[in-house]
Order: C-alpha cells, then structure tokens, then sequence
C-alpha cells in the first residue's frame, strides 16, 4: 500500500527518472522554481543558516554550500558559491565533500541542506572540514530529526534512502550515486547517539556551538519536497508558517 501510495504522489516529472541520474537535476531545478510552497520553506533554511553564520562565524573566508542541487541560496546571499558533486547549470564549482578541491584554510563557512547523510564516510568529510575552515570558521548542517513524526515519515517517504538510527557504524556500502543508499538517521547516529566519539575524535578541532529545530516542516513536507505533488494550495505557505511558529514549543515532535 505504502509503494502504491509513493507511486500516485510522485511528480510526474521524477517518474521512472533513476534517482542517481544527473538530469535529475534540472528536473528538480523547474519543480523548485515551480512551487512557491517549496521556496517558502527552503526561504526558511537560508534565512536561519544565514543568521547563524553571521552570528558564530569569522567575516573573512569563503561561503560553500554543498550539495546545491535545485537550491536558489547563492540568488539570495551572493557570497555563496553553489557546488554540488553533479554538473548542473546553477552550480558555480562541482565539490566533494570527501575531497574538498579548495585550499587549506580559506573557507568562512561551510553550508549543507540534507547532504551529510549522503557521505560514506563522514570521518573524511571532518577531516577536510579540519583543513579547510579558518580559524572561526564553521560548518551548518540541517539534517533529517528523529521526532515521532518525522522518524515515521522518513522510514516510509523514500525507497531510495533508509532510515536506521540504530546501524552500527558511520561509514556506509550502501551509498553508490549522489543520492541513493543514505541512511537518513546519519546526523543523530553521529552527533546524539555517538558524540562522545565524535568528541574524543574531533573536540579539539571542531566544537558543536548550535543545535535546533528547523521550522518548516509544514510547508516543506505539503509541498511534497522535488519528488512529490504538493498537497494543499501555495496560498497556504502563510498561514503554514504561522503555525509552525507557533508549534515552536513542541517542535521535537513535529519539526
């Protein structure tokens, strides 16, 4: 019932595309650029991700976003540069993040949408975090949270991603293209779960200043996201948003 379910809400445009397929690119591009509901809540992400840089970060060095995709930041904050270890016309620099093609030192923040969980082996990606940030510099990450809600919706939601917050390790076999194979639960494994490792490991070197709960989850999952049909009308991202904001008090069960 659930593959069933998963097939009628696809984006006709997403279907039968392979989910590694580069041309899933542009694909998502024109569904972004399509959905004001879906801008309304990626617009929620820049701005928090914005705020926070500005607010923990030194003022001199390079913006990054990984992982760009279909995403429109580097149009509303111009020093980001957009990369994305995939070509695509909206991506300034292609980038991965295992293997940072930027020199030591020079990046003012590092910016990154739903993309840590798509690593193999995060312990390469700090490692390059280490060499490539300046003193002051830092990483923002938003990533999937382990709510009661959400924890449902990610086990169910992608068949090309899986949900374990109980795996055993960091690294992963299971990842073989940009975007399939990731185990969604990453972020909690790595920074709730294990971070007395994480701290044993890296403490020195980068320390967890922020932790949040992101507030769009509405508007993000009515929208249907780049691969589904969105579900209410776009008039609804204001009154959405209102009620996110005021949900704020219980956003570990929702958010």
């Amino acid at each position: 019932m659930i593959d069933q379910l998963r097939k009628f809400l696809h984006e006709p445009a997403v279907r039968n595309v392979a989910v590694d397929n580069d041309a899933l690119l542009s694909i998502h591009c024109e569904i972004v650029r399509s959905k004001p509901l879906l801008r309304s809540a990626f617009q929620t992400f820049y701005d928090d991700m914005a705020r926070l840089c500005d607010a923990h970060l030194t003022s001199e060095g390079m913006e990054i976003e990984l992982g760009s995709g279909a995403g429109f930041f580097k149009s509303i904050r111009s020093s980001v540069i957009a990369s994305d270890i995939r070509r695509g016309s909206n991506i300034d620099i292609e980038l991965d993040a295992q293997h940072m093609a930027l020199k030591a030192e020079t990046v003012r923040c590092i910016y990154a949408i739903n993309v840590f969980h798509h690593l193999p082996d995060p312990d390469k990606f700090f490692s390059e975090l280490v060499r490539v940030l300046r003193p002051g510099g830092g990483c923002i990450l938003i990533e999937p949270h382990i709510g009661p809600a959400s924890a449902w919706i990610h086990r169910r939601l992608h068949s090309d991603e899986y949900f374990d917050p109980d795996a055993a390790d960091w690294k992963s076999n299971e990842i073989r293209g940009p975007l399939s194979g990731a185990n969604q639960a990453l972020a909690h494994i790595v920074f709730w779960r294990d971070r007395a490792r994480f701290e044993e490991a890296y403490g020195s070197q980068l320390e967890i200043v922020h932790n949040d709960y992101e507030l769009n989850g509405l508007r993000y999952l009515l929208s249907g996201g780049v691969n589904f049909r969105q579900l209410v009308p776009s008039a609804m991202a204001r009154p959405l948003g209102t009620i996110e904001r005021l949900a704020r008090p219980i956003a570990r069960l929702w958010s």
